[in-house]
């Protein structure tokens, strides 16, 4: 993979950094499977149950983050996946790309950069974990020289019709352009389909779509986020998902504060 900077950060008890070993990367994994399938109601398949980790074909070329609890033998109880363009490997695709068609991403920008995976475990919720990972990726981005951030924005649950209000919420007041539209494919992969937020009912801007905003998205939402028109069914992980991508330029500005901007 490409050389790259990255410099570990700390708050009290937790400390985070890019994992340094396989041992590290297998327990982001195991994180990965305890909250995002077995906590969430995602499905899961016998490899994970035998295994009891979650994992894929981009683990291999990714950059692990993770936050580990050093009062308890450095136990990792944060993670997100970072998944660069040049580490891909010859045709392969984004994870996000199974779902939408990123070519307006992949036009205008060189170096792109995908955030997955993220997630705390139950103890290490309550700020500091999330935002060791939040700070630690937002140094990353800007000092390896990334032009754009995207991912999936989640929200428990398939049910789409729970989560209109803020996805109308998010289609109002932060829908990407047209040249960047991150569009959702026709027939995607089994056990995923999708919804156009436009035909939603409800009338955003009352403000009570925002207290439905999870803090990771609220995150991106300050730094200047943008989101695809449809949101995405998906039995596999039980969620309702946007793509959401931030150009950087846009993000840090001049100055590059935002490094050091709370998600809070």
């Amino acid at each position: 993979m490409t050389k790259l900077i990255a410099g570990a950060m700390s708050a009290g008890r937790y400390n985070v950094r890019l994992a340094s070993s396989k041992k590290e990367i297998q327990a982001a994994q195991k994180l990965r499977y305890e909250v995002l399938f077995k906590e969430s109601g995602g499905r899961i398949t016998r490899e994970m149950l035998n295994s009891e980790r979650e994992e894929d074909e981009w683990d291999h070329v990714a950059y692990h983050v993770v936050v580990v609890d050093s009062s308890c033998d450095d136990k990792v109880i944060g993670t997100v996946r970072l998944v660069s363009n040049q580490a891909l490997e010859e045709g392969q695709e984004f994870y996000t790309e199974h779902a939408f068609d990123l070519s307006g991403l992949r036009t205008n920008y060189g170096r792109i950069l995908e955030l997955s995976r993220a997630c705390v475990s139950p103890e290490g919720r309550g700020g500091a974990a999330l935002m060791l990972l939040w700070k630690f990726t937002m140094q990353f981005i800007e000092q390896n020289h990334y032009d754009v951030l995207f991912g999936c924005a989640s929200f428990k649950g398939t049910d789409y019709r729970e989560h209109t209000e803020i996805l109308s919420y998010l289609y109002d007041k932060h829908l990407a352009g047209d040249a960047l539209m991150p569009c959702v494919k026709s027939g995607v992969n089994s056990g995923v389909n999708s919804v156009a937020i436009k035909d939603f009912s409800e009338t955003p801007g009352k403000g009570k779509e925002r207290g439905k905003v999870p803090t990771m998205l609220r995150g991106y939402l300050k730094i200047g986020a943008r989101i695809s028109d449809h949101a995405v069914i998906d039995e596999v992980f039980n969620t309702t998902f946007v793509a959401i991508y931030v150009d950087v330029n846009e993000m840090f500005g001049s100055n590059h504060a935002l490094v050091n901007k709370s998600i809070d």
